[in-house]
């Protein structure tokens, strides 16, 4: 009998350590399971809010560039107008583009594309097509075929309306003496040399003479001593 129930006492307390042992275990797997479920609750809320910083950097950048920032976008819009400049048959002939070419550099101005062309009669018509109904267009397709031109193109700040001023007067004995035409002719039918008179029209003659990939994209060493 007592052999008996000591067997049975065994059995029952094997049972009871059965089951606390299954309930230990439960409880380590719902400790885990809730500290795992947390610690990637953390994690998804430092990743969202990493992105969310991320995005706010990202808006707060494109807002910088718009308003200029550090002053490098706006540089670079400035120093990216462009005009078509052209060194015209007599200006060839006389030896005078290293000259021309001084003097924007000089400047500051940067080169962008630059060939010489015995250029055709249609590709001067369309270039003049505003003064084809004027009466010495035909003199002026003849002095303009009579042998190759310069084409350039140059780049920088309001370079237009500033290469304007430099070629001086359409008239050379009305230009100033430091322009170009003012310093190397003499006659109207001779001026030497032709630039845009508008960003439209600087963009148009461009398109003209040169193809896209005829035209560089480069930054000029120079670029920081000439912009501040």
């Amino acid at each position: 009998m007592s052999f008996q129930r000591t067997a049975k006492q065994t059995k029952v307390a094997g049972k009871m350590n059965f089951k606390l042992s299954l309930l230990f275990l439960c409880s380590f797997v719902l400790v885990f399971v809730h500290g795992f479920v947390k610690a990637q609750s953390n994690i998804k809320s430092q990743v969202l809010s990493s992105r969310s910083e991320t995005r706010k950097h990202q808006r707060s950048v494109v807002d910088v560039v718009k308003r200029g920032g550090n002053g490098l976008h706006s540089k670079l819009s400035m120093s990216s107008e462009r005009s078509y400049i052209m060194i015209k048959p007599d200006g060839v002939q006389r030896n005078l583009v290293g000259d021309i070419i001084k003097r924007f550099e000089q400047k500051g101005f940067q080169l962008v594309a630059m060939k010489l062309v015995q250029a055709p009669e249609e590709l001067l018509t369309k270039h003049y097509e505003q003064l084809a109904d004027k009466p010495f267009f035909p003199k002026l397709l003849k002095y303009m075929t009579s042998g190759p031109v310069c084409a350039m193109v140059w780049q920088g700040k309001e370079v237009v309306a500033t290469g304007r001023k430099m070629l001086g007067a359409t008239n050379p004995l009305q230009s100033e003496p430091g322009t170009i035409r003012g310093d190397f002719c003499l006659e109207v039918g001779r001026n030497i040399c032709h630039g845009s008179d508008s960003v439209e029209n600087a963009e148009r003659e461009i398109s003209l003479w040169f193809n896209p990939s005829e035209i560089c994209e480069y930054k000029s060493c120079q670029f920081d001593w000439v912009y501040e």
